[in-house]
């Protein structure tokens, strides 16, 4: 049997999901950028600066496009401002997706899962993409 003998014809599109709504989301791995000659789940954007970007997906549409959610970490040169946003941001990432404080390999995250108010935007590039507006943190 070669590819070409499968029967496609059920096959639908993936699709953007519409904007300003609730989802459910799962973390299925992570963009990795070559470090050094090592694949790296944390990597320096190009203000050198380090970051990671989880990829995620809808838990029930089956049918929607897996998007990225970038995530940068403090850094010593970032304003008081800056840094607490960083943080925050971190700290909500973890919260909603169950992650522990502490050391944590970022493998260990993958199928972790959270629910959060999704985006939607229109990329020249790519065509309609979504994002996470805000993660909904548990009330624990």
């Amino acid at each position: 049997m070669s590819f070409l003998d499968v029967d496609t014809t059920k096959a639908v599109e993936p699709v953007a999901m519409p904007g300003d709504r609730e989802y459910k989301i799962r973390i299925i791995g992570y963009l990795e950028k070559d470090v050094d000659g090592v694949m790296e789940k944390i990597w320096m954007n190009k203000s050198g600066n380090p970051c990671f970007m989880p990829t995620m997906e809808f838990c029930d549409e089956p049918t929607a496009k897996e998007f990225m959610h970038y995530i940068a970490l403090p850094t010593d040169d970032m304003t008081e401002k800056e840094r607490n946003n960083t943080l925050w941001k971190l700290q909500s990432f973890k919260k909603a997706f169950g992650i522990p404080d502490g050391k944590v390999d970022l493998d260990d995250t993958i199928g972790n899962e959270a629910w959060a108010i999704i985006g939607l935007k229109d990329d020249p590039e790519y065509g309609e993409q979504n994002s996470i507006k805000k993660l909904v943190l548990p009330k624990h």
